[in-house]
């Protein structure tokens, strides 16, 4: 029999705050797995490079990320609740660049404790809790299947270009470091993201829009402009806490 596993996917723009919300969570969830998009990308000598501005495009979602990979490694954590072997994570490379955002101990112990509680009350073995973050977490529908929990964390052009630009860079796979060259942000990045998520959005408008149901089913969008580190830890919480609690997974999401 398979292990019961409840998988949530959380998505948005670079230097939307993703990874420090997983990290929240996994901190917070007992015995949880963290998947980490970029641990999917290609090797540097296989990205692909853009013919106008002859730089490589890490940002496009046809050559960014090695989808097949992707997928079976989320089908492989769905059947075994557990990572291959033979997957790796670089994710120990990359510093927090804009330093940690900190929420309040009593979120933390009170959600711990909530969610130990949770787990002690299932029946037979305890479900296992997977956390995947990735800026192209939601285009490809293959991988968003598999997703019992849907968020999206969605922050404005100019905050984003502001953090991304203060970044000293990003460490690839094989240790080496890539800063971007000027204008990538509006040149690549910025366009690569409105492009792979338009057809998600209410007549495409990814910036402002809602998401569009018959394209994808159950996102929960965290607006964050709007809300705290903090209020986006509780809010992923109860949607995390919710599944695992009524037993109703991706089966209940319409699309894709």
């Amino acid at each position: 029999m398979a292990p019961r596993v409840v998988i949530a996917g959380i998505s948005g723009a670079t230097c939307s705050g993703k990874t420090t919300l997983a990290k929240h969570l996994a901190r917070i969830i007992p015995a949880s797995l963290l998947l980490f998009q970029d641990d999917f990308a290609p090797p540097a000598e296989q990205i692909p490079v853009d013919p106008t501005h002859g730089w490589q495009d890490w940002d496009d979602a046809k050559g960014a990320i090695l989808w097949d990979k992707q997928r079976e490694t989320l089908r492989h954590v769905r059947e075994t609740g557990k990572v291959p072997d033979e997957h790796f994570s670089h994710d120990a490379f990359n510093e927090q660049y804009l330093g940690p955002v900190p929420i309040s101990d009593k979120v933390q112990q009170t959600w711990r404790r909530k969610f130990e509680e949770l787990l002690e009350r299932q029946e037979g073995d305890k479900p296992t809790i997977v956390i995947a973050e990735g800026f192209l977490m939601l285009v490809d529908p293959q991988s968003v299947r598999e997703f019992d929990v849907r968020l999206f964390m969605r922050e404005d052009h100019a905050v984003l270009k502001r953090r991304r630009e203060e970044r000293h860079g990003y460490h690839t796979a094989e240790g080496a470091l890539w800063r971007d060259p000027p204008e990538y942000w509006d040149l690549c990045v910025w366009p690569a993201y409105l492009r792979a998520h338009a057809p998600l959005f209410l007549s495409g408008d990814v910036e402002r829009g809602a998401f569009d149901p018959s394209a994808i089913d159950g996102v929960q969008l965290l607006e964050t402009k709007e809300l705290g580190m903090e209020e986006m830890v509780v809010r992923a919480c109860e949607a995390i806490y919710e599944a695992v609690d009524s037993g109703r997974g991706r089966e209940r999401w319409a699309a894709p």
